[in-house]
């Protein structure tokens, strides 16, 4: 999750000192983070963390197949360390695919990544080649095949998450055979493009993209219900668009990007991060204040536009760590659903300042991204990475489940194997797939036994 914010900073520390009142900004100017915990391996945010007895950085595909091959207990793999569920911690053989990175081939357009590219790698080097992908997320540091296990994703009700951009990917699995999988492989391509990380260790991807292109940005404010009303009447009428809803404030921050050819890039945007920060230190203390806070950051955001190469402009940077929780409805109950998830968060007085962050996505044939079989809407939940995220997100997550949402597998949820094959048409042709590749189940970490194994039918 981010949002941009252009602030008059000036007006708004002074509407915040007024606001808030001296006493409540005492010892805030300079917020200090709580020192993070000494372990081997830790995500953004640090709600996930392990100490695995073999921490493993290999050089090459044929490094990966030996280390697997000599590997004990469970193995998994970590990229960007953005994902918020447990995917990622072993007590026993944590792979990082940080080596396996760069552009390895350009076949007329279609690009041949390694694994541990990060997106922001890709995009830049798409453009070197003349190209662009097709949609990228607002967050550009995770690897790709981080970012495509997990069904990562931009917003555009006509533009595919990043699993459905995939051409061809190789995946390595646990008897160390090497798999090619283009679309020609049927229903096993369609598995690893959208897998959790559950069939094996990804090598290279290949995505399909554009001719280069430029977007031009537009940024503004609108009251919750006038956002909501745009968002749903416009959704076909820009490129990408997406709002954040603040339930409390009772206002929003509406987003779109339309191509254009404007060649003059205008790529500057103000860094609010310290006072985004500043702004969930207060709300976590004096939580009577967050209704106020989030209608006092919105009336100062100034409306904004930017454009230039589009990797330069889907990306923000964002400092201010969250723990998230996300659902994906189908697109047509979007509003209703986020209606519902506003309404709640209202009724039962929750202190939560970060938006609910709103996006389209279309349709892909992946057997688990959360848009399979049907075109999607997002609702990104968010707490301040200091408080308690629990109430916020216990409290809204029956809202998305009653909708038919889908859980993104790299956001925290609840759901376990027998609610999850609800869910997905083809969650058992998944399951065989994987029994197939990974019979011993050495994939599975505590969280994937709850997400593929707990309460499913043998």
């Amino acid at each position: 999750m981010s949002f941009s914010l252009s602030l008059d900073r000036r007006g708004f520390l002074k509407a915040l000192t007024a606001t808030a009142g001296a006493g409540a900004l005492a010892g805030l100017s300079g917020v200090a983070r709580a020192a993070d915990a000494a372990t081997p391996w830790q995500n953004w945010s640090g709600n996930q963390s392990a100490r695995p007895r073999n921490l493993a950085y290999p050089a090459d595909e044929d490094g990966l197949i030996e280390l697997i091959g000599q590997s004990k207990g469970t193995v998994r793999a970590f990229g960007g360390s953005h994902s918020f569920s447990g995917v990622v911690p072993t007590d026993d053989t944590l792979i990082s695919l940080e080596a396996l990175s760069g552009l390895h081939a350009n076949d007329d357009g279609a690009l041949r990544f390694g694994a541990g590219t990060r997106i922001a790698q890709a995009g830049a080097r798409a453009w070197d080649e003349g190209r662009s992908l097709t949609n990228e997320p607002d967050i550009n540091l995770q690897s790709l095949a981080g970012a495509i296990a997990t069904g990562t994703h931009g917003t555009g009700l006509g533009l595919p998450c990043l699993s459905g951009q995939v051409e061809a990917l190789t995946l390595i699995d646990m008897a160390g055979r090497r798999h090619a999988l283009t679309a020609a492989d049927g229903d096993l391509f369609h598995a690893a493009r959208c897998s959790v990380g559950a069939l094996g260790l990804i090598t290279d991807v290949t995505l399909r993209t554009e001719p280069a292109y430029r977007l031009e940005e537009h940024t503004w404010t609108l009251p919750l219900d006038e956002a909501m009303a745009f968002v749903e009447s416009e959704k076909d009428n820009f490129r990408n668009i997406e709002f954040f809803a603040f339930p409390l404030g009772g206002t929003a921050i509406v987003k779109t990007m339309s191509l254009t050819d404007r060649q003059d890039d205008n790529l500057a945007q103000d860094d609010s991060n310290d006072l985004l920060e500043l702004v969930c230190e207060l709300a976590m203390r004096a939580g009577w204040l967050t209704p106020s806070l989030q209608k006092l950051v919105t009336l100062f955001v100034e409306e904004n536009r930017r454009w230039g190469p589009a990797h330069r402009i889907y990306a923000n940077r964002r400092t201010v760590r969250f723990n998230e929780m996300e659902y994906t409805v189908p697109a047509e109950r979007g509003i209703e659903c986020l209606r519902k998830a506003c309404d709640t968060l209202r009724q039962q007085d929750l202190n939560v300042f970060f938006p609910i962050e709103f996006r389209y996505v279309a349709a892909d044939d992946s057997l688990l991204s959360m848009f399979s079989g049907r075109p999607g809407a997002s609702l990104s939940v968010h707490q301040y990475y200091k408080q308690d995220h629990r109430p916020v997100f216990a409290a809204v997550e029956p809202v998305l489940r009653a909708c038919e949402g889908r859980p993104h597998w790299g956001k925290l949820h609840s759901l376990g194997a027998r609610e999850l094959r609800a869910l997905y048409p083809r969650f058992d042709d998944f399951q065989a797939i994987r029994r197939e590749l990974d019979p011993r189940g050495r994939l599975l970490n505590a969280h994937l036994k709850k997400v593929f194994v707990d309460g499913a039918p043998a």
